[in-house]
């Protein structure tokens, strides 16, 4: 598997793969924990969402969800001084859950993560595996730090594996081997990975509907609860939706603008909701007495 390139003005990998595009547009809203210790509360912010979107115009149709959908464990790897959050890389492993029991494989992402898109895109997070795997990149839209009603950008671009877990955890610990995109960061510290402040992420997932903004397309709403342990309060929440856009197409030019103008307008009626300036992944890094200067 070749070496990633270095040069963000490059126009391909150091195999002349062509440079990966930005599939999705991502939108988040990151919320206060507090806001939901029991069913009201997701229950009130769905109405919120739901009442928004009519005033904008989206129409929004209700998902149930199933039992599968509902629960994940979420893990996060790293050196024991954050060599790979320090260098904008996350690594994340995430398994659904019913009854205490997985109820599918699991997955492990490597995304590189930052707000220049040709840093971004000059990233070549292809592994050095004969197994399966997706690439995925993604232009994340976020509140600004200090206010709502605003768009700020983070530029998401990752590699998942899927496959049983003793697979993967056998890709954790020989990552030098599976990820060559990390030997720049890892040669120095080695490559030794434990779990993040020693979280077992539980995440509740509630969907909310999906949203249509016209001209054929649509997008699955969810809210995301996240706690450090299975029982007990919330660390973090999280709105969240995500869209595929065609590349120079008017009536998806339209169907963005539908998209922002929601994103926008939630952030101002859930103002009292609000929690800025952070993510769900900075927020796990924080929970112990030793964290990481970076910043999303």
């Amino acid at each position: 598997m070749p070496n990633p390139t270095s040069s963000p003005e490059a126009s391909c990998y150091s195999d002349g793969h062509p440079l990966d595009c930005v599939q999705y547009r991502e939108y988040k809203i990151i919320l206060r924990p507090d806001r939901f210790v029991d069913r009201d509360g997701f229950q009130a912010f769905g109405k919120l969402v739901r009442d928004t979107a009519h005033e904008v115009g989206v129409g929004v149709t209700h998902k149930a969800a199933t039992p599968d959908d509902r629960l994940r464990e979420v893990l996060f790897y790293d050196t024991a001084r954050f060599a790979l959050y320090e260098s904008s890389f996350i690594m994340r492993r995430r398994t659904p859950h019913h009854d205490g029991w997985p109820t599918a494989d699991p997955e492990l992402t490597v995304k590189f993560r930052h707000p220049d898109l040709d840093k971004a895109a000059a990233i070549d997070l292809r592994p050095a595996t004969e197994r399966s795997y997706r690439i995925k990149f993604k232009e994340e839209l976020l509140p600004p730090r200090d206010r709502p009603g605003g768009i700020r950008s983070l530029f998401s671009h990752s590699c998942i594996l899927t496959g049983p877990g003793t697979h993967l955890d056998t890709d954790v610990t020989h990552v030098l081997k599976v990820f060559p995109a990390l030997r720049k960061v890892l040669e120095h510290t080695g490559p030794q990975l434990e779990v993040v402040q020693e979280a077992r992420i539980t995440e509740v997932m509630e969907p909310i509907g999906v949203l249509d903004f016209g001209h054929g397309v649509e997008a699955k709403a969810d809210l995301a609860v996240w706690r450090p342990h299975a029982i007990g309060p919330a660390s973090i929440a999280e709105f969240g939706y995500q869209v595929r856009f065609a590349r120079d197409e008017e009536l998806h030019k339209k169907a963005r603008k539908h998209a922002d103008e929601l994103f926008v307008r939630l952030q101002h009626a859930a103002h009292a909701w609000l929690s800025l300036g952070i993510t769900k992944t900075a927020v796990v890094y924080g929970l112990g007495k030793k964290t990481p200067h970076h910043h999303e």
